[in-house]
């Protein structure tokens, strides 16, 4: 009995994934990026897999609970989890940060990323990305943006995502979401082309990596946000993306145990690997 209990103990600490906190890149104003690496023990290189935090674009980072309980999935199902941390817009600022961290600046942070865990040895080349809310943002303007095998993403899964900045349709957290665009922009209202510039939805086209994109029906991101970005993905003719509108009124990473399996085998056929 007590050889049996162990062996299991044993087993446990070899199959667990490690985390580790590095550094991946240094901003364009000397900020020093960190990511946490969840990496599968006694495993070849596999499929990289950066987690994105949201938080409005001001706040949140790769230790709050929903990003690390993704990451460690993601590892868990066979993937090199890097979640990731990248400048925030004011009154937000990471370690270091001397910039506004606003428009375009999150994005490149996350197109170093890219290129970071391209070329890390401990995975294969291969990079997908798991966003919640202003992550999702990301993930999918990083999809979108970049040339491909190098600061493009391969594939991306987007929780919660806003995307098309200047559409203020009613909604009951539309208020929310003008506060969080604009500042991340740094532009007033009625500055719609900017806005629109700095979306996801401007950069869209056929080429797009592939996307599985989710909501739910009491998100507290507008609703339209989703239904833009499909009509637009329809538009240009992009085949290779999946859309989900959950029950519910979960927001981004409360969304990922919902979604969990069919995310991580979305991500398995653009980017192989296995559990």
């Amino acid at each position: 009995m007590i050889f049996a209990l162990a062996f299991l103990l044993l087993a446990g600490s070899i199959f667990a994934a490690t985390c580790t906190t590095e550094v991946y890149a240094i901003a364009s104003d000397g900020t020093p990026l960190t990511w946490d690496v969840y990496t599968p023990a006694g495993r070849r290189p596999g499929p990289a897999v950066l987690v994105i935090h949201g938080g409005l674009y001001i706040s949140g980072g790769s230790a709050d609970i929903g990003p690390a309980g993704c990451a460690s999935d993601l590892a868990d199902a066979g993937f090199v989890a890097f979640s990731i941390n990248y400048r925030l817009a004011p009154p937000g600022f990471i370690p270091g940060q001397s910039s506004s961290g606003r428009y375009p600046q999150q994005y490149d942070d996350v197109q170093l990323a890219v290129l970071a865990a391209r070329s890390d040895p401990r995975a294969n080349g291969k990079v997908g990305a798991v966003g919640g809310s202003a992550g999702a943002t990301h993930g999918v303007w990083v999809s979108a943006t970049g040339a491909r095998g190098a600061d493009r993403l391969d594939v991306a899964v987007g929780i919660s995502g806003a995307y098309n900045f200047a559409d203020f349709s009613p909604d009951d957290e539309l208020g929310l979401f003008q506060l969080a665009v604009t500042n991340y922009v740094g532009v007033p209202i009625t500055d719609l082309d900017a806005l629109y510039a700095a979306s996801p939805m401007s950069q869209v086209d056929r080429s797009v990596a592939p996307l599985y994109l989710v909501d739910s029906m009491g998100d507290l991101m507008p609703a339209v946000q989703l239904v833009d970005l499909v009509a637009r993905l329809k538009l240009v003719g992009a085949r290779n993306f999946q859309s989900i509108t959950l029950a519910g009124d979960g927001h981004s990473f409360e969304n990922w145990p919902l979604i969990e399996n069919d995310a991580i085998a979305f991500l398995h056929q653009y980017l192989g690997g296995s559990r």
